[in-house]
């Protein structure tokens, strides 16, 4: 990423991240370009352990490193959750068995193979490592990434590096309260923007919709759309029959809600590049003008011209290749031998 410097001394010529979610383990193997070399995936689950989870590391780790792709010598963890200082996870929604562990030291532990240090960061925090180094952010120094999934993830990169805040836990934009009162989020606040934008979002007022909608969206559902994807996919139809104009006036709430707290992170921070990734970033980009009509409604004073809201550039990998990526600049700025 623009603005960190490297240094020739104690540099790896490849890399392992890890990209830790609620149904999988995300692994790929970099180079020292981000270029992926090879990749592979474990699944996890609301039952996965501790136990379990460290041992798809090491599994994936050996398979990523077998032969002659086994001068990989740094690993870097991106998970879903609550990230304290030192590697301690306080909480994962997806994954409710693992809570106040000191990751990062497990993942030392196990894969000390290597013998480095093994730091862990939030996984929308690593995406936007992973976008800034090699992806639509390449050579920006300051911008907001947002993951648009399950929940609502987000990196700030200010200056080159990624904000952390005071505790660790800067830049929650998932959990900004966008309407006072409003709807009840996974957190337990009312009205944040996750409740708004997400997948999870996104089947709450499906439940709640006409009877019609209900079963357009099903019938997307079981042909393997999400429910934003499938709510999005019948907005989209023209038989009102099936819920399209319903769909419709949802999706533009979705749209609305999102617009207003991008042009919330602009005003605050200044930035002038927005990212967007996960799964429903693409339904959400297809409504670009729309989009930005959102941003521009709330914008405080500059245009609308000024702002770039791009497309993320490595789909599903963002958050493992950035883990990828942390391990080198943790590598060059420690020497591999701290716990982040």
């Amino acid at each position: 990423m623009s603005g960190t410097r490297e240094t020739s001394e104690s540099k790896s010529n490849r890399a392992v991240g890890f990209d830790i979610g609620g149904q999988s383990v995300k692994a790929v193997l970099v180079d020292r370009s981000g270029r992926v070399l090879a990749e592979t995936s474990r699944p996890t689950g609301v039952s996965s352990t501790v136990e379990s989870l460290i041992a798809s590391l090491v599994s994936a780790r050996d398979e990523l490193c077998a032969g002659e792709q086994a001068d990989a010598v740094v690993c870097g963890v991106g998970v879903a959750g609550v990230m304290g200082a030192g590697g301690v996870l306080h909480g994962s929604p997806n994954l409710p068995e693992i809570q106040d562990i000191e990751i990062g030291r497990l993942c030392q532990g196990a894969l000390s193979a290597f013998g480095v240090g093994v730091p862990v960061d939030n996984d929308a925090n690593c995406a936007a490592l992973g976008e800034g180094w090699n992806g639509a952010a390449a050579g920006e120094t300051d911008f907001l990434m947002l993951t648009l999934g399950t929940g609502l993830g987000s990196g700030l990169v200010l200056g080159g590096g990624v904000y952390h805040g005071a505790t660790g836990h800067g830049c929650e934009f998932g959990h900004a309260v966008v309407m006072h009162g409003g709807r009840t989020c996974g957190c337990g606040n009312r009205g944040c923007l996750e409740a708004y934008v997400s997948e999870v979002a996104a089947r709450r007022v499906t439940a709640d919709a006409s009877e019609p909608l209900r079963d357009a969206v099903a019938r997307r559902r079981r042909a393997g759309d999400g429910a934003a994807q499938a709510l999005f996919a019948v907005a989209e139809g023209c038989d009102p029959e099936a819920g399209a104009r319903e769909a419709d006036a949802l999706v533009t709430e979705m749209i609305w809600a999102l617009g207003a707290g991008i042009a919330s992170a602009v005003n605050i921070f200044d930035v002038e590049v927005i990212v967007l990734g996960g799964g429903i970033a693409g339904n959400i980009l297809k409504r670009r003008s729309e989009l930005e009509a959102a941003v521009a409604a709330s914008l405080f004073a500059r245009s609308i011209g000024a702002l770039r809201i791009r497309a993320a550039e490595h789909g599903p990998l963002a958050g493992a290749i950035g883990a990828a990526r942390l391990a080198m600049l943790s590598e060059t700025a420690t020497g591999s031998k701290s716990v982040t």
